[in-house]
């Protein structure tokens, strides 16, 4: 297994599934011309929270980088402005290919969704 890659298996493929989970929940219900019920939206938020908090621990446990008491709960509730900050920290300039990444899943998953329905 690649250095770059070790350690960040699980975190990754659990961002993949929820991302193809959502777009699939996502495109069923626009597809009948809806939105997300108020319940499951709540959950794809919570669900999405905790996994980029598990995605930055083991990032930070594969650096070798010492967070701080309960960073994990911090991130939990704001990653969309420590997720960014933190990624800039470890990598500098490639915290843009990172986050295009993050973004490129999303895309894939969304195509992939509005292929299947």
């Amino acid at each position: 297994m690649p250095k770059w890659l070790k350690g960040m298996v699980a975190p990754t493929l659990v961002l993949w599934l929820y991302a193809l989970a959502f777009a699939l929940v996502l495109a069923k219900a626009r597809g009948q011309g809806g939105e997300l019920p108020t319940r499951a939206d709540m959950v794809s938020r919570i669900a999405l929270a905790l996994i980029m908090a598990f995605w930055v621990t083991a990032d930070a446990r594969k650096r070798d980088r010492r967070l701080g008491y309960d960073f994990g709960s911090f991130v939990f509730f704001a990653w969309p402005v420590i997720m960014p900050v933190y990624l800039f920290q470890t990598r500098g300039a490639r915290a843009f290919l990172t986050l295009l990444c993050f973004g490129g899943i999303c895309l894939i998953a969304v195509a992939a969704a509005f292929l299947v329905r």
